[in-house]
C-alpha cells in the first residue's frame, strides 16, 4: 500500500490502491476517520484493529475480502457499512469493538445482508453453498435478532459489552461456539424450544447474567458452556438434555443449586469451582459421575429420586455420601 499521511486524525487512502496489507495501521490512536478509495479490493488480517480513536467506517463496493480481525479492539467504533461486493468476512472482525451499535450491509450483496434493519450481518442462501443459509456471523449491541436466522453463529457477539437483552427466535436450532461469550452487560437469557445446542464457551464470562432458561428441546450443553458466568445462582437443565459437556459450569461463583436430569452423561469439572454451590438434585440412572465435578465445591445436600440412595451411593466419591438424601416418589394421578 503507498503511504498516506494522517492529518488531524483523517487519512486518505490514495486512489489506486488495490490493498490494505495486515496491520496497516495498527494500534493508530491518532486516526479518527479513513477514506477508502473504491479501487481496494481487500483489507487486510487486523488492518486497522485498536485504532481507538476509529468512529466510523464505510467499505466501498470494491471491495471483495475482510481479513481476520480487521477492526478488533476499535472501542470507538460506532458504525460500519459493508460494501455490496464483500465475499469472505474473516473471523472476529469487529472482536471487542465495544460501542459497536450500527451494522449495515449494502444492497444488492449476494452473500451477506442485514435484513429487517437488524444491525447484524447474516450469510445469504448464496453464501451457504459454503457455510450455511441464514448463518448471524456478526451483531452488536443494537441488534434484533430477525425470525428467519437459524443459527447464531461462532463468536458473533463476543465481547459485546454493551448487550444488555436480546431474543432469540424460535428460528434458531444451534448456538454456536463463544457466541454470547464476555458479554458482561448481559443480565438474562431465554433459549427457546427450537434451540437443540448450545456451543463451546457460548455464554463463557457473561458475568452479569443471573437468569438462563433452557428449553426442554436442548440435547447437548458444551464444553464451558456458561463457565465463569459468576452472577448466576441456579440453573434447571430439563429432561431433553442427554449430554454435559467438560466445564460447563465451572467457575460459576454464586451457583447455589443445580438440578441434573435422568439419564445424561456427564463430563468432568462440570460445576467444579463453584463454592457456593449447596444443593445438587440428581435425576435417575446418570451412571458415571466423575470426582472432579466436585472439586471446590461445599456441597450440603445431594437430592436423588427414591429408592436411589445405593445406586448414588456406588457412584460418588466416599465424602459425599453421607449428604445424599431421597426426594419422596411422585404419586401417580389415580385412574378415573
Amino acid at each position: 500500500m503507498a503511504e498516506c499521511e494522517i492529518k488531524d486524525g483523517v487519512c486518505i487512502i490514495p486512489e489506486g490502491t488495490t490493498e490494505i496489507g495486515d496491520f496497516a495501521f495498527d494500534e493508530c490512536a491518532e486516526l479518527i476517520s479513513v477514506v477508502i478509495p473504491d479501487t481496494v479490493t481487500e483489507i487486510g488480517g487486523s488492518a486497522f484493529s485498536r485504532c481507538t480513536g476509529l468512529t466510523s467506517i464505510i467499505i466501498p463496493d470494491s471491495v471483495t475480502e475482510i481479513g481476520l480481525c480487521a477492526f478488533s479492539g476499535c472501542t470507538g467504533l460506532t458504525s460500519i457499512v459493508i460494501g455490496k461486493s464483500v465475499k469472505n468476512i474473516g473471523d472476529n472482525i469487529f472482536k471487542n469493538c465495544t460501542s459497536l451499535t450500527s451494522i449495515c450491509v449494502s444492497e444488492g450483496n449476494k452473500y451477506f445482508d442485514s435484513r429487517d434493519n437488524c444491525n447484524a450481518i447474516i450469510e445469504t442462501e448464496t453464501k451457504a453453498i459454503e457455510t450455511e443459509a441464514n448463518n448471524l456471523i456478526i451483531g452488536c449491541a443494537a441488534t434484533v435478532i430477525p425470525n428467519s436466522v437459524t443459527k447464531i453463529g461462532k463468536d458473533a457477539f463476543i465481547g459485546c459489552t454493551g448487550l444488555k437483552s436480546i431474543v432469540i427466535p424460535d428460528s434458531v436450532t444451534k448456538i454456536g461456539d463463544g457466541a454470547f461469550a464476555r458479554c458482561t452487560g448481559l443480565t438474562s437469557i431465554v433459549i427457546p424450544d427450537s434451540v437443540t445446542e448450545i456451543g463451546r464457551d457460548a455464554f463463557a464470562g457473561c458475568t452479569g447474567l443471573t437468569s438462563v432458561v433452557i428449553s426442554n428441546s436442548v440435547t447437548k450443553i458444551s464444553e464451558f458452556a456458561f463457565q465463569d458466568c459468576t452472577s448466576l445462582t441456579s440453573i434447571v437443565i430439563p429432561d431433553s438434555v442427554t449430554e454435559i459437556e467438560e466445564g460447563a459450569f465451572k467457575g460459576c461463583t454464586g451457583l447455589t443449586s443445580i438440578v441434573i436430569p435422568k439419564s445424561v452423561k456427564m463430563s468432568i469439572e462440570i460445576f467444579s469451582n463453584c463454592p457456593a454451590l449447596e444443593t445438587l438434585t440428581l435425576g435417575t440412572g446418570i451412571k458415571k459421575i466423575d470426582a472432579s465435578n466436585f472439586e471446590g465445591v461445599n456441597l450440603k445436600v445431594i437430592n436423588v429420586p427414591a429408592k436411589k440412595a445405593d445406586f448414588y451411593k456406588q457412584r460418588l466419591p466416599e465424602s459425599l455420601r453421607s449428604l445424599i438424601v431421597e426426594m419422596p416418589a411422585e404419586k401417580k394421578a389415580k385412574k378415573k
